[in-house]
């Protein structure tokens, strides 16, 4: 990761699902676990956090709810959950100067401990009711339930950092007394290594390509996404849509449309296929319908690849319109993708700039090294870290 000089503390890193499992939280976990050990003396892991009987108990409690109101209790935000978790951590932060805690709600709410938090994550509750389907259709009970233990978790912090301005921003309209330790540090790419910066090489293609990365086809915008490529045909442009994560139903059925799958990230071969598409790929579509963040966005820009996305959720803190690609409303359909990306065709210094100007995002501001290095300057600024404790 990085070279510098290690800074003399050590982290309590608190997760509730295992920091070294690369498939949790869209390997977000792990990517930041192994930003802090290139960068800190010592980094003490506590998770997975399996509590029980607690855990048991509410999903039965879910299930049962589901079954006679087809109201769901969102449980992981749960005073009863919030309470287990801190029973079972405050046992492990011996020595421990810092907490880190990603996606620290539930694990930091209740904790009884005078070590600083940092709590990390990618929404605020308050500002992501009903935005998706995870903190949709919960209820009454379940939702004034997640906002007092928000409050709780904002307020025990020491430095709150979102990722985004969008969760920032809601944080602060409905937290006002927080808003003094609200950062916004934008994510990293989870990659193992920086790419190299993309070649220099023509644009137009004969064919446009297209790609695609989502796991589900409805809610990352596949249809827009379709609808965009069928466009860009029937103005003469010739162009193919390569879809990886999942697979359109089958009533997609243009010749153009290629269907690679999901694609494992710890498969050799998979991750290869992967890396060709991105370095050979002309844009990312992605007209998703919600979005707390998109790591993907920030994996495109070490590739140096523009982007075509909607203007929701975080995805704006991490592309830049005009600069490293086109953001659209929700309303705008895969006609208005289309029209942005003849823009380009028409304009190709401008799809150059944007490459450059992608890659350029990525090495200042989106990575793991430069996060970590943010948040240690922000713990250093609050002089935060007391070793006589």
């Amino acid at each position: 990761m990085s070279s510098l000089e290690k800074v003399p503390i050590t982290i309590g890193y608190v997760t509730v699902d295992d920091p070294h499992d690369r498939r949790t939280w869209s390997g977000i976990n792990y990517f930041l676990l192994m930003a802090l050990e290139s960068r800190v003396d010592r980094v003490v892991t506590v998770g997975p956090l399996r509590p029980q009987p607690e855990l048991h108990l509410l999903r039965l409690a879910n299930q049962l709810l589901l079954r006679t109101t087809r109201k769901r209790f969102h449980y992981r935000d749960s005073f009863m959950l919030s309470k287990a978790y801190a029973r079972i951590i405050k046992s492990q932060l011996e020595g421990v100067d810092l907490i880190v805690a990603p996606a620290g709600l539930a694990t930091t709410a209740m904790l009884p401990t005078q070590v600083p938090v940092v709590y990390i994550n990618d929404r605020c509750t308050a500002g992501a009711l009903d935005y998706h389907q995870i903190l949709s259709g919960l209820a009454d009970f379940s939702r004034k339930e997640s906002l007092k233990l928000e409050q709780k978790a904002l307020e025990r912090a020491a430095i709150v950092a979102y990722s985004s301005h969008w969760a920032a921003e809601a944080a602060m309209r409905a937290y006002p007394s927080i808003s003094h330790k609200v950062h916004v540090v934008p994510f990293g790419a989870n990659l193992e290594e920086a790419p190299e910066p993309p070649a220099a090489r023509p644009f137009p293609p004969e064919r446009l390509k297209l790609l695609m990365l989502g796991v589900k086809w409805e809610e990352k915008g596949g249809p827009i996404a379709y609808q965009a490529l069928q466009e860009l045909k029937r103005l003469g442009q010739a162009a193919q849509l390569v879809v990886c994560g999942c697979t359109p139903p089958p009533e997609f059925n243009d010749p153009d449309l290629v269907r690679e799958g999901f694609l494992n990230k710890n498969l050799p071969s998979d991750m290869a296929k992967l890396e060709h598409h991105l370095r050979t790929a002309d844009f990312l579509i992605l007209p998703t319908r919600f979005e707390a963040y998109g790591i993907v966005f920030c994996e495109a820009a070490a590739y140096g690849l523009p982007v075509l996305a909607s203007r929701t959720g975080g995805i704006p803190t991490i592309v830049e319109e005009g600069r490293t690609g086109f953001l659209f409303s929700l309303e705008q359909d895969g006609g208005a993708y289309a029209d942005g990306i003849m823009h380009l065709v028409q304009r190709p210094e401008e799809w150059q700039a944007m490459r450059r100007n992608a890659r350029s995002r990525f090495e200042g501001t989106l990575t793991w090294d430069q996060y970590v290095s943010t948040l240690l300057r922000l713990v250093q600024e609050a002089g935060l870290v007391n070793k006589s404790r």
